[in-house]
């Protein structure tokens, strides 16, 4: 059972199939439907085979006919940390199969530099020209927590039970040493020419309203777990179809098809959300206004958190602000605005998630789909400086 953070998948079977006969398929010609980028940073999970096995699902998807009339770039780092490899993972008519065309080598590629990831993202347009985009990240993170922060020997975050299988790293993306900051990922985005509709965080701790917050004018839609994903990630060739559909990029269906493939598997602990970022905001005016309003006391210690620490440092957000809030109308509020910021049809979860910090299962008995760590003893004054703390407690 071994928890991975921002990147990496394990796949399963082949499941999408189509009718046509892949001859069929046509090589593309200028802009097509859709275009994903995968991209996986660092060496960690490399090394330990993870990435091999998502590039690995992502061509049982190809091989399916899954990307008609869309095409799949990949990222991510074969030789050092120093260089970088962008891929096309495409069907091949005569081999009948999927196949990989180098179409980059990034001699000086630094994926903790902003430069570096604006200078990939960029590319994605120019190789593979769509009508909308979409892109995915697999490799270590761990929420708003600045890069480095954890380094300080004050604020170490606690060591995973023994025998898992957990890199400690914190909000960004990559190796440790390697760490490319959220703000730094927000400000990639906006320096390009076009606009990834949405964001699939395959990693641990993301579905955290510190870190959507700051993204919230980065993508229009994001998908991401606020406990810890096991190392098989995403069942890309599954996924890749429902992103792939003749009508748009099916978010509702790779939410589902994260937790189906889950539900069943050997450890059954599978989390999931969709963060609609355009209305962000409206939620935490209504956080603003409850903490403006009254408000009680509450047991930190019973509320739902997602991590196996001995002190926590991820709630359950509904699970906080009612705990906290004593006027019932305000509350209806947030309740009212947080069901609409994550549709409750795509906040699926198993009982139980499993966490590398205690090694063990653990119960679910609340679920709004988002975590908080403003409840949380650790990095209290950090906390304090998110832009999520000072617009919800009027902090100039």
């Amino acid at each position: 059972m071994m928890p991975r953070r921002l990147y990496g998948l394990l796949l399963t079977a082949l499941l999408f199939f189509t009718a046509c006969s892949k001859d069929e398929i046509p090589e593309p010609s200028g802009p097509v439907g859709h275009t994903m980028l995968l991209y996986m940073p660092g060496r960690d999970l490399l090394i330990k085979g993870f990435y091999e096995q998502n590039i690995e699902g992502v061509e049982r998807a190809v091989a399916a006919g899954a990307t008609r009339n869309g095409r799949i770039l990949v990222c991510y780092q074969p030789e050092s940390y120093d260089r970088a490899t962008l891929l096309e993972i495409s069907y091949d008519a005569r081999q009948q199969k999927a196949v990989r065309k180098e179409l980059k080598t990034y001699e000086t590629f630094r994926a903790e530099t902003t430069a570096s990831v604006q200078e990939l993202f960029a590319d994605v347009q120019r190789f593979a020209p769509a009508e909308s985009y979409g892109l995915t990240t697999g490799c270590h993170g761990f929420a708003w927590v600045p890069a480095g922060s954890a380094r300080l020997k004050s604020q170490q975050p606690e060591q995973p039970a023994p025998g898992a299988l957990v890199t400690r790293s914190t909000r960004y993306f990559g190796d440790q040493g390697h760490e490319l900051d959220i703000a730094q990922l927000a400000d990639a985005v906006a320096g390009l020419p076009f606009r990834f509709d949405y964001l699939i965080f395959d990693d641990c701790f993301m579905a955290n309203i510190e870190t959507l917050y700051d993204l919230r004018r980065s993508f229009d839609y994001i998908i991401a777990s606020p406990c810890e994903i096991l190392a098989a990630g995403f069942p890309y060739d599954r996924v890749v179809p429902r992103l792939f559909a003749s009508d748009g990029p099916d978010l509702y269906g790779t939410c589902r098809e994260f937790w189906n493939f889950y539900t069943s598997y050997s450890t059954p602990s599978g989390c999931i959300s969709l963060a609609v970022t355009s209305e962000l905001d409206a939620l935490a005016a209504t956080v603003a206004e409850i903490h403006a309003g009254p408000t009680r006391a509450y047991d930190a210690d019973a509320l739902q958190s997602y991590e196996g620490m001995s002190t926590h440092l991820f709630y359950d957000l509904d699970d906080y602000i009612r705990s906290i809030c004593a006027d019932d109308n305000r509350y209806a509020r947030f309740k009212e605005q947080l069901n609409q910021t994550f549709p409750e049809n795509c906040r699926l979860y198993t009982p139980s998630f499993y966490s590398a910090y205690n090694g063990r299962m653990n119960n679910i008995k609340t679920y709004s789909g988002v975590t908080t760590s403003e409840p949380s003893q650790r990095y209290t004054d950090l906390h304090k400086e998110t832009a999520w703390y000072k617009v919800t407690h009027a902090v100039e």
